[in-house]
């Protein structure tokens, strides 16, 4: 039975983790509308940032729970994702107040300004799977 609950609160984690990779997605084009608009570009841009930010951050958490696997560090993790999430607002006005890419074809002006502002957030957040899948099987081979 104790195998079972622990399952269930991995599960729960990696959900909840992943779950918020897919609203900072979701939500992503309602915060950067009011400053870049919503078009193929700023959608593209969006996309990409978020699977780029996904991609490796399931491998640097591969890599850390290879090194560290402990229900601490998940603990960090998810607080360091959470922090990151909670300064998407003001990294939007920062990064969209500043002129920093007005010289840039619109593209690079667009991806530039989606990384600056989500592609951290996706990273951390996507370290947690993997941490958690370390943390819960014991042999990763089966």
């Amino acid at each position: 039975m104790h195998h079972i609950s622990t399952l269930w609160k991995a599960n729960t984690i990696a959900f909840i983790s992943s779950f918020c990779v897919m609203v900072i997605e979701l939500i992503a084009s309602r915060i950067l509308a009011p400053h870049i608009g919503v078009s193929l570009y700023t959608w593209t841009s969006i996309i990409g940032v978020i699977l780029a930010g996904i991609a490796l951050g399931n491998y640097v958490g591969g890599k850390i729970a290879d090194r560290r696997p402990s229900p601490l560090v998940l603990a960090a993790i998810f607080l360091a994702g959470s922090l990151a999430t909670i300064a998407i607002l003001p990294a939007t006005n920062i990064v969209t107040s500043a002129n920093w890419f007005g010289n840039l074809p619109v593209m690079w002006n667009f991806i530039l300004k989606t990384s600056f502002i989500f592609f951290l957030p996706a990273i951390i957040l996507s370290m947690v799977s993997p941490m958690v899948i370390k943390l819960t099987l014991a042999d990763l081979g089966r």
